[in-house]
């Protein structure tokens, strides 16, 4: 049996239910995802995609970018799904950079961008003249154009997927709460303000780094790899791994790229408030709940309006909201 999915939702990882961190258990209770099809190569802690009879399915890969590209390329391969009409909506947790937004925000990508395939030196050893260790492959120094190309460093998103998703995250109503608002009182500007539905880029990388030197890394590394296009908003570890499988299976005339959009919502700061330890980042978890739940909300109503509207939606994203 071939399953027709109109919409696949991918999340990374799972947690009891009662424990509220997980990003894939309210997709499968509030959604009523009540059928499970067992698939060859999944993460063996996720062995089984939940779904519906209408066309919404929902794939958790694993954490970490060997765990998303082998569960997504094994569901795309799989011949037990067909995608080929499929919009595909990644929706996960993130660290935010406080310039951009706050706990519970939540951005939906126009760039993501791998930021791992560097040279790299010892932060003791670098240059007095460089900002940081971190170098583009075949490049002299930070900041110059990088001279080896990795398949996958860069993706550009569809910008009218985009736009109707942040369109209609607009009027979703987002969680807060005290604990996060406690938190976010410290940082100044965006940090500082209650969540709310952003764009900007999101940056791949298996490290979970911390602090304002490597912040500023980051918000370069998006501006060069984007042609100053990108403007770093989230990290997290596993974007850029879902959609070279993606794009791979696309290739192939399984997946229509152009239906595949990137939800993350912001479950730490990315660095410390001003006068704060940088180290403090290793203890603070509280906007992990709350940015599942908000990016489930904005999730889900993008998912319920494409399946609610598949008439409008099979041939693409409808025109009053591609061009919002």
């Amino acid at each position: 049996m071939v399953h027709q999915v109109r919409v696949l939702v991918v999340t990374m990882f799972d947690t009891d239910p009662e424990d509220g961190n997980g990003e894939a258990f309210r997709w499968r209770v509030r959604d009523g995802l009540d059928t499970s099809v067992a698939l060859p190569g999944l993460c063996a802690d996720f062995p089984v995609v939940h779904g519906r009879a209408d066309g919404l399915w929902l794939l958790t890969t694993g954490m970490g970018e060997s765990n998303a590209a082998a569960s997504v390329a094994a569901l795309a391969l799989s011949g037990q799904f067909d995608l080929s009409r499929a919009y595909v909506l990644i929706a996960g947790i993130a660290g935010i950079d406080p310039a951009v937004g706050t706990i519970g925000s939540v951005v939906c990508a126009d760039y993501a961008v791998h930021g791992g395939y560097a040279h790299e030196l010892d932060a003791r050893e670098i240059p007095a003249s460089w900002p940081h260790g971190f170098v583009p492959l075949g490049a002299s120094a930070p900041g110059k154009p990088p001279e080896l190309r990795v398949p996958g460093e860069v993706y550009r998103l569809d910008e009218s997927l985009r736009r109707a998703a942040a369109t209609i995250g607009a009027g979703v109503p987002l969680a807060d709460d005290p604990a996060a608002a406690q938190m976010r009182a410290a940082y100044p500007g965006p940090g500082g303000q209650a969540p709310a539905v952003l764009s900007g880029s999101s940056l791949t990388t298996s490290v979970f780094w911390f602090g304002q030197k490597l912040g500023e890394r980051a918000s370069g590394w998006v501006h060069d790899y984007t042609d100053r296009r990108g403007r770093y908003a989230v990290t997290q570890m596993e974007d850029n791994a879902t959609l070279v499988a993606l794009d791979r299976a696309a290739q192939a005339g399984l997946v229509d790229f152009s239906r595949v959009a990137v939800l993350r919502s912001g479950a730490n700061f990315d660095r410390a408030a001003p006068g704060h330890a940088p180290e403090s980042a290793f203890t603070e978890d509280v906007g992990w709940t709350l940015a599942a739940e908000n990016v489930w909300r904005v999730g889900s109503r993008l998912a319920g309006e494409i399946m609610a509207n598949w008439e409008a939606w099979e041939q693409g994203v409808p025109a009053h909201l591609a061009g919002a």
